[in-house]
């Protein structure tokens, strides 16, 4: 059996994209080396018997101390070595990158040993990893058009893969059929938790009805308590959970979802169609967030709101403005779903697996 090898660690916004191509090469028929890190978390998500995942070293340097920045070169040409050693061995017939630290040493490694490299790109702003994958890709995807500000016949627009059980959700025609002034809003921090949404948004949303408005907050692990506390604090019943692996579920159950403007949240809102209030992270490499979330709110596709002082006035002002226009709801969620391919998975698969055969 042939081998795939993905490149990919750190946050959900790489591994959950990874993870749901690397099932649909599982079905072509292929098995899956993963090449991750030991604290990614890769290692609680990827639970598959055709995937392997093996550890390299690899660390980031970009906004880092000397020291950290000497230490992480070093765990960088380790990091290389390692690699080679790995796909040495399983001799994958295509490698797979990610983005991230953890990529850029497997695909130097892929392109000495002359095995096909492509990239995925999750943001409007190529990071620093896939700057330099690019030129050791055959094919680069992207998520948003124009993230590398070229176009050429390396670069296809293929948007971001969101899992298969996202396909089953209800549609926007169904969640937005009457116009009741109730809203489920899901709350997502990502997949480490928001201390902005976390100390912000309970009194927020304490401003409001508690019959208008039913409330589950996602809130990263070792945060419970306190985000429950403070719901109780201002008596609204709201659902607080640390993390969850069914989140197909609370979307399902969502009209309106608050969270960063990472891409995979974006894709997955996108595929099923729920309106949603983008609150990027200040603090994104190149400020990624924001160019994410300025794009869909110039395509009316998302409501942008940022993370200053004036952040709750307008949060309320927003969510009054939406319970007395019920039609915004629907408008929002019909418009994001126009936003990237709707076939996303086909276009990566087959593109990428041509480069097999040729």
């Amino acid at each position: 059996m042939k081998y795939i090898a993905i490149l990919s660690s750190g946050t959900g916004g790489h591994i959950y994209p990874a993870y749901t191509l690397s099932l649909e090469y599982i079905k072509k028929g292929y098995k899956i080396i993963w090449v991750g890190t030991k604290n990614g978390l890769e290692n609680k998500v990827v639970q598959n018997k055709y995937i392997d995942i093996k550890h390299v070293q690899s660390q980031g340097i970009r906004g880092k101390s000397f020291v950290r920045k000497i230490f992480g070169l070093f765990g960088f040409l380790v990091s290389i070595v390692e690699s080679f050693i790995i796909l040495k061995k399983y001799k994958p017939c295509l490698i797979f990158g990610f983005g991230g630290y953890v990529s850029v040493p497997g695909s130097i490694s892929g392109f000495i040993l002359n095995i096909p490299v492509v990239a995925h790109e999750q943001n409007s702003i190529a990071g620093t990893a896939n700057k330099i994958n690019y030129f050791l890709s055959k094919r680069v995807f992207e998520t948003f058009p124009m993230s590398f500000n070229k176009q050429n016949n390396k670069i296809i627009h293929s948007g971001n893969p969101v899992r298969d059980n996202f396909n089953e959700l209800e549609s926007p025609e169904s969640v937005y059929s009457d116009s009741k002034s109730q809203i489920n809003i899901l709350i997502l921090g990502g997949s480490q938790g928001s201390s902005f949404f976390n100390n912000t948004l309970p009194f927020a949303i304490s401003n409001f009805d508690d019959n208008n408005i039913s409330v589950k907050h996602i809130c990263g692990f070792g945060n419970k308590n306190i985000v429950q506390q403070k719901y109780l604090k201002y008596k609204i019943n709201a659902e607080v959970l640390e993390f969850v692996n069914d989140i197909d579920k609370y979307f399902d159950w969502s009209t309106l979802v608050v969270c960063r403007s990472g891409s995979t949240s974006i894709s997955e809102i996108a595929k099923i169609g729920r309106a949603s209030i983008l609150i990027p992270f200040p603090y994104a490499t190149d400020n990624h967030q924001l160019i994410n979330a300025q794009y869909l709110a110039k395509n009316s596709a998302a409501i942008l709101l940022e993370q200053k002082d004036d952040f709750i006035e307008n949060f309320i002002t927003t969510i009054n403005i939406l319970l007395n226009d019920q039609k915004r709801f629907y408008a929002l969620a019909k418009n994001i779903q126009t936003i990237f391919p709707k076939d996303t998975i086909s276009i990566i698969i087959e593109s990428s697996l041509n480069l097999i055969k040729k």
